[in-house]
């Protein structure tokens, strides 16, 4: 059996439920939205004192709320768009240049490959191993001079070799960095 309270707001639901959905369609050109935001509404009034609320004037009270809960929804609407564009040109831009490294890595090992022996390497100890000079030079048994005119040597050659890919290479330095 309803209490007396329930019967009110039911009176009232049934009473504006339906231009309240017509009024939520005008805003969202969506039936099944304009439903659950009506719905929302009254779940909203029933969990509060609805009947302070409601008492007076229960038609305007309803429609202004209709309208401020539909725009809220486009609003999260263009929100959650905004946020789907922008994962997707995030992921196209990190395979770009994830492809941009790989291309980049392959021409450097090319442009290395193109060094003699000894000065290959003395750039690799350095580079990939992160050996000193003196260090390189103590277990090649060469002098540090020497270690440094191949570490010139092979600078100046990738320098040269991948002039072009300089700007792949700056970006990849910002991101690293």
């Amino acid at each position: 059996m309803l209490t007396n309270r329930e019967k009110k707001f039911e009176a009232i639901f049934k009473q504006h439920y339906k231009e309240l959905v017509h009024h939520g369609f005008k805003i969202l050109q969506d039936k099944e939205q304009s439903e659950e935001v009506v719905q929302h509404i009254f779940l909203k009034f029933w969990e509060k004192d609805w009947e302070n609320e409601l008492s007076n004037n229960p038609k305007s009270y309803l429609y202004k709320a209709v309208y401020n809960e539909s725009l809220n929804r486009i609003k999260q609407d263009q929100i959650r768009k905004r946020y789907e564009i922008f994962q997707i040109e995030r992921k196209q831009q990190s395979s770009y240049e994830l492809q941009q490294v790989k291309e980049l890595s392959t021409q450097i090992h090319l442009a290395l490959q193109q060094l003699p022996e000894k000065c290959r390497t003395v750039f690799e100890m350095s580079r990939y191993e992160d050996l000193k000079n003196q260090q390189i030079a103590d277990q090649l048994d060469i002098s540090i001079k020497t270690v440094e005119g191949h570490m010139s040597k092979a600078l100046r050659h990738l320098r040269l070799s991948l002039m072009e890919y300089l700007t792949i290479l700056l970006i990849t330095l910002t991101i690293w960095i």
